[in-house]
């Protein structure tokens, strides 16, 4: 595992790298997700083996440092990824964001556009007013959030960890080492998106897909929704859009070997 201190956060930030010396992509999970327990079959799969694989951990999730200063921003999350590319002395790398860390990819775009060389965005937010997830988080204080309606949070999840497999206990034991402030402040960052975002997603000129869970695929007659993209409109603007079978959300957790394939057929186009 790999570290940077950063001084004005007073915070390390970590990483994880399958270094096959190839094209570098970096890899960042939903809200308070662990990189590695979200995207290693993917990075380690033998279609992967000419890329480098980076697992990237925010500040205040994962295998990273909580901190009381950091702002938990888009803005500040994108300011921390580019000082990790740079520091590792890249040029640009390729972008996998799921939910959360899609938003933050994106913002990364926005912010840095030389440093993204493509996107592929599972399921992530780019409506403003978040997903069911963020909101019901975002509807609290922060108080009350870190002193009841997170710990009720947890142990439900902990309880579907006994009847469902991969998902729920992979979220219990990430979200456990977060810090919860820092999952409220990532919560309120995608209710508070600017209406604005999703259009500056579509004007980016680098290659783009989006991909959905099969189970969250809008219907041919769909326009989308307050939290789904309308896959017509990405389309309209040469984001490419996939649709990976038997899945829901956690998609690349759930169904690894089909999220790899369809990623790996996005990246040969480019």
């Amino acid at each position: 595992m790999q570290r940077l201190y950063l001084k004005e956060w007073d915070a390390a930030i970590r990483w994880n790298v399958i270094d096959n010396s190839g094209e570098p992509i970096i890899y960042l999970p939903g809200l308070s997700m662990s990189s590695v327990s979200s995207f290693l079959p993917v990075a380690s799969h033998k279609l992967m083996t000419d890329t480098t694989g980076i697992m990237l951990d925010y500040i205040g999730s994962g295998f990273s440092d909580h901190s009381d200063s950091f702002p938990y921003t888009l803005e500040a999350h994108a300011d921390t990824l580019a000082i990790v590319i740079e520091n590792l002395g890249y040029n640009g790398c390729h972008f996998v964001g799921h939910s959360f860390g899609g938003a933050v990819a994106v913002q990364l775009a926005f912010q840095r556009p030389e440093l993204v060389k493509s996107l592929l965005i599972a399921e992530g937010n780019l409506l403003t007013g978040g997903g069911p997830g963020s909101r019901s988080i975002a509807a609290n204080s922060k108080e009350d959030f870190i002193n009841e309606a997170f710990p009720e949070m947890l142990s439900n999840i902990r309880k579907e960890a006994n009847t469902q497999e991969n998902g729920p206990d992979v979220l219990s034991s990430s979200w456990s080492q977060s810090d919860v402030g820092g999952i409220y402040g990532n919560a309120v960052a995608l209710v508070n998106l600017s209406e604005t975002f999703e259009q500056n997603f579509l004007n980016l000129s680098i290659p783009r897909c989006f991909m959905f869970g099969e189970e969250n695929f809008p219907n041919e007659d769909s326009t989308g929704s307050a939290d789904i993209p309308n896959p017509k409109r990405l389309e309209s603007f040469g984001v490419e859009v996939k649709s990976l079978p038997n899945s829901g959300h956690e998609m690349m957790i759930g169904n690894p070997e089909d999220f790899t394939y369809l990623f790996n057929s996005f990246l040969r186009t480019i």
